[in-house]
């Protein structure tokens, strides 16, 4: 027997990854988004495994925030299934009063035939994130008025080296759909994105070298980094929304 509890959620700090990491055996971190949001849930479903997925991943350090990203848990034989939409509720408010670091909406129970609209659309959908960049040399305007001239640009990208412990070595073309560029002062400005899901946005700021072409560093032509990346929106529009 199944449960499938689907719904959305914020991240909010960035030292939290998405679920349990381990580099060589050693674990980096305490919690997890997964732990912090199954631990409560189970102890209501009673189950004897469980599994989670989302419509794709933050890294550690990324926060996400809007309405949050489509998430589901699988129950695997729970003791407990028949749960009103008010008990649901409840649990919801139980994972958000529990944390601050994670927060939970549109929290409800769907059917096993459901849970396909959540990988549904994976190429087409897109992602909207804010990147607050650092150049330490210094850029003018005009490098950012280059920047905001660009649209749907076409990146081909070949696996990230920092993911290729756990992916497999491909190349990939994305889009860029939009880009727009807000100074800050002589070196920092922010960096609104939107992009085709699964568009490595670390990757085309710097790119990788070499792996990611064209890259921001190609166009503007000074080096930049990435101080701080937001999620701010998942283009997905599951589960239902329910009442707050």
């Amino acid at each position: 027997m199944l449960l499938h509890l689907v719904g959305r959620y914020n991240k909010y700090s960035r030292e939290l990854p998405q679920t349990p990491w381990f580099v060589e055996g050693e674990r980096k971190q305490s919690t997890s988004v997964h732990e912090l949001l199954s631990a409560i849930l189970n102890n209501t479903v009673k189950a004897q495994d469980l599994k989670f997925s989302s419509s794709g991943r933050e890294d550690v350090d990324v926060r996400c925030l809007g309405v949050g990203r489509p998430f589901v848990i699988e129950f695997i034989n729970p003791r407990h299934t028949l749960l009103t939409q008010t008990q649901v509720a409840v649990l919801q408010s139980a994972v958000n009063e529990s944390t601050h670091l994670v927060k939970l909406r549109h929290l409800q129970i769907v059917d096993k035939k459901d849970v396909k609209y959540l990988k549904e659309g994976e190429e087409e959908k897109t992602k909207t994130y804010c990147a607050l960049c650092l150049s330490t040399q210094g850029y003018n305007t005009a490098a950012l008025d280059k920047l905001n001239e660009l649209s749907e640009v076409s990146v081909e990208q070949k696996t990230p080296l920092r993911v290729l412990h756990r992916r497999p070595l491909a190349t990939r073309t994305r889009i860029v759909h939009t880009i727009t560029a807000v100074p800050i002062d002589l070196h920092y400005f922010k960096l609104y994105l939107t992009t085709q899901a699964g568009t490595y946005i670390k990757e085309f700021k710097h790119g990788d070298l070499g792996r990611t072409n064209p890259n921001l560093r190609q166009v503007i032509g000074v080096d930049l980094d990435i101080v701080a990346l937001d999620v701010e929106n998942v283009a997905l529009d599951w589960p239902p929304k329910c009442s707050e």
